[in-house]
């Protein structure tokens, strides 16, 4: 058997089958499938293993992982085992991504899979101490590129030419660029990068990185400027090629295994072959004909799957929360169902709500414009922060409901014509919020 010493269990790492989290309703497993894509049975067999090894929670993260929750130091093992006898091998090693669709959309301006596989043989043959966290992004483009997900490492496919633009520290805007590499030289190029982390220290971050002076090895004489580009939510209906694909996304996140089992046969009986992992906690369906999108839309809302881009509760993230977790001091499945149903219209995606059951943060570790965060003191309000900082009020859990329900009232009465979320929060006091949220006005 096993053996997890406290090292392998501690936070701060990615938790892998090799290295679980502890948290607080058992061991959680993350793990991203080598394969691009995954068939119904191997989802199936996902649903049985988080079943019979954990406590049947799954989750997909804002990168398009997946986690099982809920396991025990000896469970721990036999998940593994069961994951080798069904054929699906986690990926190892630094976390590179790329696109969804990479090697099958037509608008992508170059494939990165053959990019990712090869810089990910180069770091592990080089054997070097690199953060836990550590995120590269390889970005071929395309529909669902990863335009907006940070990363230490960018590689982003350049539309004027075979060459790759090299940055660090960010999203596809905000990166500091470093240099336009020909495709002989990427992995070189990246490696280089890779290792002035490794020089810096095991806990190095792209975002202490000397972009300029990484520019000035290369030889770099004008900084490259970033183009603009879209990144599409993965959720709803995509055509490729003629081809309908469907996005899905277990309502926050969190599925249990049973309802993710009926959802994969329900699709199948749809004429879904192909499941592929997408961030923003989504799973791209394909194999669906025009006519069985309707019906593959009424299984994923039947079986608790936002299946649209309009659905308010994609900006919402939270954690497993009470029912799920020790930690947490409340449900906050409760709580956002509230938030939804109070502030639906609010929920645009120009802001970030986070509803965390402790101050760790789980399931949104960055700042956000509005967290819940519970405390032993109750729960807490923490305006453009993270569920670590102070509250700036803390109510009992019994008057959440209410209170999400005033600030709903106040905000959707203050909002003007076609003005987002974030517009409405930047012009509106946090004195007020803060009063609204404690029943005082």
């Amino acid at each position: 058997m096993t053996a997890f010493t406290p090292d392998t269990l501690r936070r701060g790492a990615c938790p892998s089958l090799s290295a679980p989290m502890q948290t607080g309703d058992g061991l959680l497993v993350r793990l991203r499938p080598a394969a691009p894509a995954l068939t119904g049975e191997d989802l199936l067999a996902l649903a049985g293993l988080a079943r019979e090894h954990g406590n049947g929670l799954i989750e997909i993260t804002a990168r398009g992982n997946l986690q099982l929750r809920g396991l025990m130091e000896a469970s721990v093992p036999r998940l593994a085992a069961g994951l080798s006898a069904a054929g699906i091998v986690p990926q190892t090693g630094v976390a590179i991504e790329i696109p969804p669709l990479s090697g099958i959309d037509p608008s992508e301006t170059a494939d990165a899979t053959p990019v990712a596989n090869d810089l990910r043989k180069a770091i592990a043959a080089a054997s070097l101490a690199l953060a836990p966290k550590l995120a590269i992004v390889v970005d071929g483009g395309g529909m669902l590129s990863l335009a907006d997900m940070v990363a230490d490492i960018r590689l982003d496919a350049l539309a004027d030419g075979p060459a790759w633009r090299l940055s660090v520290g960010g999203d596809r805007r905000t990166a500091r660029p470093v240099a336009v590499l020909a495709a002989d030289r990427i992995i070189d190029g990246a490696m280089a990068v890779v290792s002035a982390l490794a020089a810096l220290g095991p806990a190095a971050r792209g975002r202490d990185l000397d972009a300029a002076a990484l520019a000035a090895r290369f030889g770099t004489v004008s900084q490259p400027v970033a183009e603009d580009a879209v990144s599409h939510h993965p959720l709803g209906i995509h055509r490729i090629f003629g081809e309908s694909l469907l996005g899905v996304a277990p309502a926050y996140g969190q599925v249990h295994a049973d309802r993710l089992a009926a959802l994969v046969k329900g699709l199948a009986a749809c004429g879904a072959f192909e499941f592929r992992l997408a961030p923003h906690r989504t799973l791209l369906v394909r194999g669906l004909s025009e006519d069985a999108l309707v019906a593959a839309q009424a299984c994923a809302v039947r079986e608790g799957f936002w299946c649209t881009q309009t659905a308010p509760g994609r900006a919402v993230s939270i954690c497993a929360g009470a029912a799920g977790c020790a930690s947490a001091r409340f449900d906050t499945h409760a709580a956002a169902d509230a938030v939804v149903a109070a502030a639906g219209g609010l929920l645009d995606g120009s802001i970030d709500v986070h509803i965390s059951g402790c101050p760790k943060g789980c399931a949104h570790p960055a700042r956000a414009a509005v967290t819940l965060c519970g405390t032993a003191a109750g729960v807490g309000l923490v305006l453009g922060g993270r569920a670590s900082d102070a509250p700036a009020a803390t109510l009992p859990a019994g008057d959440l409901k209410p209170a999400i329900q005033r600030l709903g009232t106040l905000l959707s009465a203050r909002r003007m014509e076609g003005e987002t979320a974030r517009n409405l929060l930047d012009r509106t006091a946090p004195a007020t919020l803060v009063s609204v949220y404690q029943g005082q006005q």
